[in-house]
Protein backbone atom coordinates (compact mmCIF):
# COMPACT_ATOMS: atom_id res chain seq x y z
CA UNK A 1 0.00 0.00 0.00
CA UNK A 2 1.20 3.35 -0.95
CA UNK A 3 2.04 5.78 2.19
CA UNK A 4 2.60 9.57 2.44
CA UNK A 5 6.28 8.78 2.65
CA UNK A 6 6.05 7.15 -1.02
CA UNK A 7 3.44 10.02 -2.55
CA UNK A 8 6.05 12.44 -1.11
CA UNK A 9 9.14 10.87 -2.35
CA UNK A 10 7.19 9.48 -5.99
CA UNK A 11 5.05 12.44 -6.08
CA UNK A 12 5.27 15.60 -4.59
CA UNK A 13 9.63 16.11 -4.36
CA UNK A 14 11.08 17.80 -6.57
CA UNK A 15 10.33 21.91 -8.01
CA UNK A 16 7.37 23.08 -8.94
CA UNK A 17 6.14 26.67 -10.16
CA UNK A 18 2.59 27.96 -9.21
CA UNK A 19 -0.12 30.85 -9.16
CA UNK A 20 -1.45 30.74 -5.73
CA UNK A 21 -5.63 32.26 -6.28
CA UNK A 22 -7.42 33.34 -3.16
CA UNK A 23 -11.04 34.07 -3.37
CA UNK A 24 -13.83 34.69 -1.17
CA UNK A 25 -16.15 31.79 0.00
CA UNK A 26 -18.55 33.14 -2.72
CA UNK A 27 -15.90 32.86 -5.59
CA UNK A 28 -14.53 36.77 -5.69
CA UNK A 29 -11.01 37.65 -6.88
CA UNK A 30 -8.90 38.63 -3.39
CA UNK A 31 -5.28 37.68 -4.81
CA UNK A 32 -3.63 36.22 -7.22
CA UNK A 33 0.49 35.19 -7.61
CA UNK A 34 3.16 33.27 -8.39
CA UNK A 35 5.19 30.90 -6.15
CA UNK A 36 7.91 28.46 -6.25
CA UNK A 37 8.09 25.23 -4.41
CA UNK A 38 11.32 22.64 -3.39
CA UNK A 39 10.70 19.70 -1.69
CA UNK A 40 12.95 16.76 -0.69
CA UNK A 41 12.71 13.58 0.91
CA UNK A 42 16.05 11.71 2.19
CA UNK A 43 15.01 8.77 3.98
CA UNK A 44 12.02 9.94 6.72
CA UNK A 45 13.24 13.67 6.12
CA UNK A 46 10.96 15.91 4.63
CA UNK A 47 12.03 19.66 3.52
CA UNK A 48 10.68 22.08 1.84
CA UNK A 49 11.24 25.60 0.68
CA UNK A 50 8.27 27.70 -0.41
CA UNK A 51 9.08 31.19 -2.33
CA UNK A 52 5.71 33.16 -3.05
CA UNK A 53 6.00 36.00 -5.88
CA UNK A 54 3.70 38.43 -4.72
CA UNK A 55 3.53 41.52 -7.87
CA UNK A 56 5.54 44.48 -5.96
CA UNK A 57 7.04 42.84 -3.38
CA UNK A 58 10.09 41.17 -1.98
CA UNK A 59 10.00 37.45 -2.79
CA UNK A 60 8.93 35.84 1.16
CA UNK A 61 10.26 32.46 1.55
CA UNK A 62 9.13 29.65 4.08
CA UNK A 63 11.02 26.77 4.92
CA UNK A 64 9.39 23.75 6.35
CA UNK A 65 10.89 20.32 7.95
CA UNK A 66 8.76 16.82 9.03
CA UNK A 67 9.78 13.45 9.78
CA UNK A 68 7.95 11.39 7.75
CA UNK A 69 7.37 6.94 8.83
CA UNK A 70 5.38 5.51 6.70
CA UNK A 71 2.13 7.44 7.23
CA UNK A 72 3.21 9.11 10.64
CA UNK A 73 4.02 12.96 10.05
CA UNK A 74 5.53 14.54 12.96
CA UNK A 75 6.21 18.88 11.94
CA UNK A 76 8.90 20.47 13.02
CA UNK A 77 8.64 24.05 12.74
CA UNK A 78 8.06 25.11 16.09
CA UNK A 79 5.70 28.04 15.23
CA UNK A 80 3.22 25.62 13.26
CA UNK A 81 1.34 22.72 13.96
CA UNK A 82 -0.32 20.26 11.33
CA UNK A 83 -1.93 16.50 10.77
CA UNK A 84 -1.90 14.74 7.35
CA UNK A 85 -3.57 11.83 6.38
CA UNK A 86 -3.78 9.98 3.38
CA UNK A 87 -6.73 9.47 1.19
CA UNK A 88 -6.11 5.88 -0.99
CA UNK A 89 -2.38 6.38 -3.25
CA UNK A 90 -3.39 9.51 -4.82
CA UNK A 91 -4.49 12.34 -2.42
CA UNK A 92 -3.26 13.63 0.66
CA UNK A 93 -5.14 16.35 3.38
CA UNK A 94 -3.42 18.21 5.51
CA UNK A 95 -5.00 20.38 8.22
CA UNK A 96 -2.23 22.99 9.82
CA UNK A 97 -2.17 26.24 11.42
CA UNK A 98 0.15 28.78 13.29
CA UNK A 99 0.38 28.41 17.28
CA UNK A 100 0.25 32.28 17.73
CA UNK A 101 -3.27 32.37 15.37
CA UNK A 102 -5.08 29.02 17.13
CA UNK A 103 -8.84 30.28 15.51
CA UNK A 104 -7.24 29.74 12.43
CA UNK A 105 -6.84 26.60 10.32
CA UNK A 106 -6.07 25.24 6.86
CA UNK A 107 -7.03 22.20 5.38
CA UNK A 108 -5.44 21.75 2.44
CA UNK A 109 -6.25 18.44 -0.19
CA UNK A 110 -3.59 17.74 -2.70
CA UNK A 111 -3.78 15.27 -5.61
CA UNK A 112 -0.11 15.72 -7.60
CA UNK A 113 -0.01 13.46 -10.68
CA UNK A 114 3.06 13.66 -12.82
CA UNK A 115 4.23 17.05 -13.86
CA UNK A 116 1.15 18.83 -12.97
CA UNK A 117 -0.33 18.95 -9.35
CA UNK A 118 -3.25 21.18 -7.66
CA UNK A 119 -4.34 21.91 -4.15
CA UNK A 120 -7.16 23.56 -2.59
CA UNK A 121 -6.88 25.47 0.72
CA UNK A 122 -10.14 26.74 2.78
CA UNK A 123 -9.20 28.94 5.59
CA UNK A 124 -11.12 28.69 8.65
CA UNK A 125 -11.36 31.28 11.44
CA UNK A 126 -13.07 30.60 14.76
CA UNK A 127 -14.79 27.33 12.64
CA UNK A 128 -15.95 29.51 9.55
CA UNK A 129 -14.73 29.51 5.83
CA UNK A 130 -12.97 33.27 5.55
CA UNK A 131 -11.48 32.17 2.06
CA UNK A 132 -10.25 29.61 -0.70
CA UNK A 133 -7.20 29.32 -2.05
CA UNK A 134 -6.48 27.27 -5.51
CA UNK A 135 -2.92 26.57 -6.42
CA UNK A 136 -2.04 24.85 -9.74
CA UNK A 137 1.68 24.17 -10.20
CA UNK A 138 3.86 22.54 -12.76
CA UNK A 139 6.85 20.34 -12.28
CA UNK A 140 9.99 22.39 -13.19
CA UNK A 141 11.68 19.59 -14.99
CA UNK A 142 15.63 19.51 -14.62
CA UNK A 143 15.51 21.45 -11.54
CA UNK A 144 16.57 20.16 -8.29
CA UNK A 145 15.17 21.52 -4.92
CA UNK A 146 17.38 23.17 -2.30
CA UNK A 147 18.96 21.42 -0.05
CA UNK A 148 19.29 22.94 3.67
CA UNK A 149 19.69 21.27 6.79
CA UNK A 150 17.30 21.89 9.46
CA UNK A 151 19.87 21.69 12.23
CA UNK A 152 20.99 25.08 10.69
CA UNK A 153 17.83 27.16 10.33
CA UNK A 154 15.40 28.93 12.53
CA UNK A 155 12.10 27.50 11.88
Amino acid sequence: MTTINEILRTKVSGVWAGTYTVLTPGGQLLERFGSRQEGRMEGSTWTERVTYLREGQEPYEHYYHATVEGDEVTFHNSDMWGETSRVGSEAVIFSFGWRARPDERIIEITRPDGAYRSRVWQHFVGGELRKLTIIEERRVQGEEPVRWDPADRVL
